[in-house]
């Protein structure tokens, strides 16, 4: 029956096929269909196919196990992909070191991940020529006792049509000369930059301006050292980021208050932050102006919180659907929620309209959050409750309900409406549905009660 179809239905069919075959990260393709088993199947099909390449999007994947010096030579000469994610040692660097000088001309995408040492070494002197027709290029290294630096000649110093560029844990000392020669990058990741490998905010704007269609950019340092001396002035003109959608952010605070006071995102909707707070967090003016002059960044109606062993965050959504992350990444746990409570005082405009919170623990085995069980800690609830005005519905996991119960007693006696004035439902994890609800919750709701803002308390099941 399949003999039956035109060659045009075919090729659709195909094409079908190869988009749910593909994968690929931020638009960027990491790895193609495999065409080869198609082409086996009769000489039409392999007409069909070779004779769409661009439509069918044909290439060949090398990886670290690929007969890379026999096989290239037996296909049509196709773009290159090259791929590796299982880690890479002196043996297998061999095979794709081959691959890289057989197809220079042809290398589309690179992806390669957890090289380190030696292997590292050599790929990186054998990368020192330009790969033309270089589209994505990923590569990530976590070898931090022994960091191979990337010479200035890493690519050939220049990309013309790259237009995705991932690097993690490398330091790149010429990466700013490297991105003013590569225009056309749209998705620019550069997570886990080593100090010695320090960008300053006032490049990374200037890198960023060059690159008129960015559409995604992550900036994220390894270490809490890695921070301007000082806070400088806010620039007179900001630099216009005009296609950036998405900005994700790890590091300290000053450097992120310096970034974003030089620049404008009219089309942002997407942002993901998190703070290092090995010290004590400075203020951060800037991270508010910034969102409340990003039009796109609309006011939440509901946020997620949850905290575990060494960070506490709060979001729009649990899911990959989210608009806004603000993460506090901290060894000491005592200072989780003061440091969140210290960001909110800069009055965040996006938390101003919050109905429904979620307030939850996250452990793994064995951890223990110290803090969650100090009672010194009650009022430091109220103060994070303070921040959310509109909120109509609580929701609190059972690891919380004794501190959040503890904490919500305290608004008696005059002080009831203080904090959560718009809250008429409160949700506990863990209450049996007759069960004896927490006392510090019971003198809570009988004082809203008398105020004539009746608070029901229900059970919840978070899954």
């Amino acid at each position: 029956m399949v003999d039956m179809l035109p060659d045009n239905v075919l090729l659709e069919i195909f094409d079908f096929y190869r988009e749910d075959a593909i994968f690929s990260i931020h638009g960027s393709t990491i790895v193609t269909w495999r065409w080869e088993a198609l082409i086996q199947v009769c000489r039409r099909w392999r007409c069909v196919i070779f004779g769409s390449p661009l439509r069918l999007d044909l290439r060949l994947v090398c990886t670290d196990t690929t007969p890379t010096r026999t096989s290239l030579n037996i296909w049509p000469p196709f773009p290159i992909t090259i791929c590796n994610w299982y880690g890479v040692d002196e043996k297998s660097v061999e095979t794709l070191i081959a691959a890289i000088e057989l197809g220079r001309d042809r290398i589309s995408h690179i992806s390669i991940e957890g090289i380190n040492g030696s292997a590292l070494e050599k790929l990186a002197a054998a990368m020192q020529q330009p790969l033309p027709t270089l589209k994505s290029f990923y590569l990530r290294s976590c070898d931090k006792p022994m960091m191979v630096v990337l010479p200035e000649t890493f690519l050939g110093g220049s990309a013309p049509v790259l237009e995705y560029f991932a690097l993690s844990g490398l330091p790149f000392p010429t990466l700013p000369k490297f991105i003013l020669s590569s225009t056309h990058i749209r998705y620019l990741l550069i997570p886990d930059i080593p100090h010695s490998g320090y960008i300053s905010p006032n490049t990374a704007v200037a890198c960023l301006a060059a690159l008129p269609n960015l559409e995604v950019v992550f900036i994220g340092s390894r270490s809490p050292l890695s921070h301007p001396p000082q806070i400088t002035p806010p620039p007179r003109t900001r630099i216009v980021l005009p296609a950036l959608t998405k900005l994700y952010f790890w590091g300290v605070s000053e450097y992120f208050e310096d970034f974003v006071a030089q620049i404008d995102t009219p089309l942002l909707n997407h942002l993901d932050i998190t703070f290092f707070m090995d010290l004590v967090i400075s203020d951060t003016p800037r991270l508010r102006h910034f969102i409340g002059r990003t039009e796109s960044l609309k006011p939440l109606d509901r946020a997620v919180t949850e905290i575990n062993h060494n960070t506490i965050w709060i979001t729009d959504s649990d899911g990959s659907s989210r608009r806004f992350k603000l993460q506090i990444a901290c060894r000491r746990q005592d200072r989780q929620l003061s440091s969140m409570i210290q960001i909110f005082g800069q009055q965040l405009p996006l938390l101003s309209h919050v109905e429904k919170l979620e307030v939850r623990v996250f452990q793994n085995r064995g951890e223990i959050i110290e803090w969650i069980d100090n009672p010194d800690m009650d009022s430091r609830w109220l103060e994070f409750f303070h921040q959310f005005i509109a909120l109509q519905r609580l929701y609190v996991s059972a690891k919380l309900v004794a501190s959040v119960a503890a904490a919500l007693e305290e608004l008696t006696e005059g002080r009831t409406m203080e904090v959560l004035p718009a809250l008429h439902s409160l949700f506990l994890e863990g209450l049996e549905p007759s069960g004896p609800v927490p006392e510090g919750i019971k003198s809570f709701v009988a004082a809203r009660q008398l105020s004539d803002h009746h608070v029901a308390v229900q059970s919840w099941n978070p899954s």
